[in-house]
Formats: structure tokens, sequence, C-alpha cells
């Protein structure tokens, strides 16, 4: 950019700024307003001082003051005005006042009127709450609160009427803890509370459904079917099948019998909704010793690949080797990226020779000899900072 050029766009920035003198305030400008000196906001913004002091007079803005040294005038004044008058008419902060009229050991304007604490005073103190005592002596509690401290006096222990007494306190351990909340009208959590906060065991009530066993309970573990034995003992048969599986205690009339080879066979080749029909057993038996022989569903699409399958992959494109061998499209997949091999389906890597023809004719000429698309040419072209061919 040339001097006239600059010059010339110095003076329609100037011009535009002039236009706004009288113009309508926008919200940029009034946030301005009392952050910088009125001179240095209307040279900013292109308005006058005049016009910028009227607005901040009605919007009541004051204008921040950089900190300066106090006057004669100032000083004589000080302590016959309140500090926020004269914090007003000086333009500093009220604290500014107070700290140069207190260094200055002038009295306030309206001193504060202290009340000197009696003999009799202190001796109630820390005999009741501060509270208390704040309202008996006509006195803040904050007052109490700080002269109690400057006299070393404790405060009184606080009291609280719902507190825990020594009666109830020795009924922990005795008898369970509903039993205790009915008699002391409390609820049941605040008397666990209370009771963990003493270390103090817990009595196990024995109509809860959520308690801890017994030797005898435990005793009649697969004597009895899990739903009659819950009924007996008032617990759910969820909890007594658990308690009864965690000892290794087989279910009341359980019939185990081990595989034999016959039926291991059947395994894999029928479903296994069929296999438990025929063999009369659970679905879940079923089930769980197919797994455990690392057996696949009959007719599932999702079973193990075979050796003969795995020799496949890598030599044909996916799509033959899944009509081929049943599998699954994504399974396919996914196997021959265990195994690590290329897709046989995918455009070869560019050759040396390929390369060497790049930029010799154009892009649609050397990707219909190269049997590729011109885009691919165009890309590797470009990767190899190859310029276009051009004509001559």
């Amino acid at each position: 950019m040339t001097f006239k050029q600059r010059n010339q766009n110095l003076q329609s920035m100037a011009a535009a700024i002039k236009h706004r003198r009288e113009a309508r305030w926008t919200i940029a400008e009034l946030k301005l307003i009392g952050k910088v000196p009125d001179s240095v906001l209307a040279r900013r913004i292109g308005r006058t001082i005049k016009e910028i002091v009227e607005e901040r007079q009605r919007r009541r803005i004051r204008l921040v003051t950089p900190p300066r040294r106090w006057t004669a005038r100032e000083t004589k004044l000080l302590g016959r005005y309140f500090d926020e008058e004269l914090a007003r008419r000086f333009r500093r902060p009220v604290h500014d006042v107070s700290r140069q009229r207190i260094a200055l050991h002038i009295p306030a304007f309206r001193p504060h009127k202290s009340k000197k604490w009696t003999r009799a005073e202190e001796k109630i103190l820390g005999t009741a709450e501060d509270k208390v005592i704040a309202m008996r002596l006509g006195r803040t509690r904050n007052a109490v609160l700080q002269h109690r401290r400057i006299l070393g006096i404790p405060p009184m222990p606080r009291v609280f009427p719902n507190g825990w007494t020594a009666q109830e306190d020795a009924l922990f351990g005795r008898i369970p803890d509903a039993e205790i909340a009915k008699r002391i009208h409390r609820s049941v959590q605040a008397v666990g509370q209370r009771r963990s906060k003493l270390g103090i065991r817990a009595i196990p009530d024995p109509k809860a459904k959520s308690r801890p066993y017994t030797p005898a309970e435990d005793k009649l573990l697969g004597t009895l079917p899990d739903d009659k034995l819950a009924s007996q003992l008032g617990r759910t048969m969820f909890a007594i099948q658990a308690r009864r599986i965690s000892y290794g205690i087989p279910k009341f009339n359980g019939q185990r019998r081990s595989w034999s080879a016959k039926e291991i066979s059947l395994l894999g080749k029928l479903s296994d909704e069929e296999v438990a029909r025929r063999l009369g057993r659970t679905l879940e038996s079923v089930k769980v010793r197919r797994g455990k022989l690392k057996l696949s569903k009959p007719n599932s699409r999702h079973r193990r690949w075979k050796p003969t399958e795995d020799r496949l992959l890598g030599k044909l494109p996916d799509e033959t080797v899944a009509e081929r061998t049943g599998h699954p499209l994504g399974s396919v997949s996914v196997r021959r990226r265990q195994l690590k091999l290329n897709d046989p389906s995918r455009r070869p890597y560019w050759t040396s020779s390929e390369d060497s023809r790049l930029g010799k004719c154009s892009d649609t000429e050397i990707a219909r000899e190269l049997n590729r698309t011109v885009s691919g040419v165009k890309n590797r072209r470009k990767k190899l900072r190859i310029p276009a061919w051009t004509l001559q």
C-alpha cells in the first residue's frame, strides 16, 4: 500500500468518524463511557466532549480518576461530612477517604457510640448461648461473641432437644433396630447410624427378609425345594438359591448324570431344543455342555473356520469366499485381517513403470491405458508433484 492510498484511507475513516457527531449512541460506545477520560473517548469515537459529558451525567456514570495526592482543601473537609459524601465530592473510593481520615486521627462526622462492658455483664458470658445473652443485654450476637473470645471464655455447649440420651443408647445391642425405632419414635436409619457411631453390632431381626443366615437355616438348604424353603424361612427364592449354590449344595431331588459319548455326538448336529427333548435334559445344561466342548450351533452362519476355508482367504475376493464357505461377508473380511492377508480385489499398488507414464499425456488417456480411474491417476500425479500434461 502506497503512502497516497494510506492517506486516503485515513481521511475516509476520519470523515466517517465525524459523521458520528449527534448520532444515536451504540451499545459499544455506551460501554466505554466512564472507562477512559472524556477527551480520549471523544477523539476515539468522533464525538464532542460536551456530548460525552452530557450522556455520562444523564446516565449517572462516575468518571474513574487515577490515584492522586491529597490536597489541603480536601484534608480540611475530612470529618466535617460523612465519608460517603466526601467520596462523592472528591471522586475517590469510600475506603480511601476513611483510611486518610483515620491516618490523620480525625474523628468521624458522627462517631459510633460503643457501649462499655460492665463487670456484671462479663460474668454472664458463657452461661448461656451467645444469642440469648445478646437479647438480655441488648447487644448484637457478634459483639457478645467477640468480647467472649477476647476474655477467653468458652461457649456454652449447645443443647439439642432431640439429642440421644443414655437410656436410648443402652438399648443398642439388645433388641433389633426396628424395635428400637418403634420404642423411641425415631427412624430405622437414624437408629442404625447412631449404633454404627457407637461401634455396636446390630441384632438380626427375625422378621426381616434381608438378615444373616443362622446355622439351623443353613442345614435346611437342599432338604426342601427352594420355593417352599423360602416361604418357610420368610426369604426370597433367589436368596435361598444363591445361598445354596455358594455352598455347592445340590437342589432338592436334583438329577445329575454324566454325559455319555452317544449324547455328546448329538451336540452340534441337532438344535439345542431337540437335544434337550430327546435326552430329557434342560436347555441350559445342553447349551453349557456344547459351549464347554466348543461346538457351534447347527445351521449357524457364525461357525468356526476350517483350514480349507482359511486357504481361500487372500486368493479369492471376499464376496467369492463368502459364497463358497457360507460365512457372512463381514466375518470373511474380519478373518482375513486376523490372518494379515490382503484383499485380492483391491487395486494393486502403483509400479515404477506406471509412475513413469504420469505427465506424458492427459490423465484420461493414462487412466484408460492403465485401467484405472481418472481421479486415481490425478491424485497419484499430484502426490508425486508431477505437472499435468499440456499441449506444446
